[in-house]
């Protein structure tokens, strides 16, 4: 049985490779990366940029969504109130829409042209629900019972989370993160739409300098299926090791 198992994942990545092969043995002869190799450093900065607002997206999300899922927590009907409008607001919206609300009307209204600045706050707000909504997930899945031990020993609000419920949220959530920022990654093309040298608005530019199109979407694609690959593999891992041992 391990073996046959083992033979069925090999044929079926063998399928995809043999798939891969042949459609790249039909278009060879028409790629030309050279120009792509001369300016391989705008495309590793690009990625770099890529990266670097992907992981301070998920961070400062991460931020946002547990202040957010402890507004949709309390048992006070306003503060309830406002963090159901916002995240209603926020779920509703398309990523693309946000990006140019925030970039042109709340950058606007602030005063704000930093246009990096602005694809990382709007990143931010839009998955901030969604990181509220795995914080809320994984609390749902805590023993009630340590709630009552903690009301019986006069916890505070805090002392709970601090040294209960957060330390057992953490491990759980690991592979939502990932799969979160994953996302992010994969939205920052978005960003594009406003001039910011991320990795898809890079790789359209060096396309269009060189006419190069074909090149350019296939160089794009490799890149995140390199970082979101791996991210998306190591989150299925912790995921079936936790359910396997029960955590």
């Amino acid at each position: 049985m391990k073996y046959s198992k083992a033979i069925q994942v090999g044929l079926a990545g063998l399928l995809y490779f043999a798939l891969g092969f042949f459609i790249l043995g039909q278009v060879s002869d028409n790629l030309d990366f050279t120009y792509f190799k001369m300016n391989y450093m705008q495309l590793v900065k690009a990625a770099g940029l890529t990266l670097a607002l992907s992981l301070a997206a998920t961070f400062s999300s991460m931020v946002l969504g547990f202040m957010l899922f402890l507004l949709m927590e309390a048992r006070n009907v306003f503060l309830k109130t406002l963090a159901s409008i916002y995240k209603e607001i926020i779920m509703g919206t398309p990523l693309l829409v946000l990006v140019f609300v925030v970039v042109y009307i709340i950058g606007l209204a602030l005063g704000i042209r930093d246009k990096v600045f602005l694809g990382f706050l709007a990143l931010t707000l839009y998955m901030s629900p969604y990181m509220a909504n795995s914080f809320s997930s994984v609390y749902r899945t805590l023993d009630r019972n340590q709630f009552i031990v903690m009301d019986f020993y006069g916890f505070k609000a805090y002392q709970k989370y601090v040294y209960v419920i957060l330390p057992q949220m953490f491990k759980p959530m690991i592979p939502g993160l990932l799969n979160n920022l994953s996302g992010i990654i994969k939205g920052t093309s978005i960003l594009s739409t406003i001039a910011i040298s991320e990795i898809f608005y890079t790789s359209q530019v060096l396309s269009n300098q060189s006419y190069r199109y074909q090149e350019g979407y296939f160089i794009l694609w490799l890149v995140y299926l390199l970082i979101t690959v791996p991210l998306s593999q190591v989150a299925q891992y912790i995921s079936s090791r936790g359910t396997r041992y029960g955590n």
